[in-house]
């Protein structure tokens, strides 16, 4: 899990405050303000109490409470994701995932899907491959990875040196 920060929480305390003035002033002056101001001072009063509820966890050192509150955020700006304004940024579909491996430091290779938000993940679990086999893979290099998926090492080449007994072709 990674770690809350108040300036996280903060960001995007202000960006939905942000977008509830904005949304208010859209729907005022009409003839009858009464339930735009009502319906601004409920979701405004439900983020400033989510923002507050994660600062009181933060300086109580509740690192869990804080980030299920910083979700709650984060699900009240969500129909803003859009806005050139969101605190974090959207994937196109290329954004890499930002976690590594806790052993290695091995980067994810999944990629976080268009429309999501880094913090939101890429669904289904991690696949952590070394930065080599990553480039023999992008070089189009032949590699057993069944053998490799086995946990051996797996020997590999270009297909540049390949020869007729290499185990590509033997299936």
């Amino acid at each position: 899990m990674t770690a809350v920060d108040e300036q996280t929480g903060l960001a995007f305390y202000e960006f939905i405050d942000a977008r509830l003035d904005e949304e208010l002033r859209t729907k005022y002056p009409t003839t009858d303000s009464t339930p735009a101001m009502e319906e601004y001072r409920q979701k405004y009063c439900a983020a400033k109490k989510e923002h507050d509820d994660l600062v009181d966890a933060l300086h109580r050192g509740d690192q869990e409470q804080a980030a299920d509150l910083l979700w709650g955020l984060r699900n009240q700006a969500s129909p803003w994701k859009a806005h050139a304004d969101y605190p974090e940024p959207i994937s196109d579909g290329t954004m890499p995932c930002p976690v590594s491996a806790p052993e290695t430091g091995h980067p994810c290779v999944k990629r976080i899907p268009n429309g999501w938000a880094a913090a939101e993940g890429h669904g289904g679990g991690h696949f952590w491959q070394a930065p080599k086999a990553t480039e023999l893979q992008n070089a189009g290099a032949h590699v057993d990875y069944r053998t490799l998926l086995s946990g051996q090492p797996a020997a590999y080449h270009l297909p540049e040196d390949c020869t007729p007994d290499c185990w590509k072709w033997g299936d």
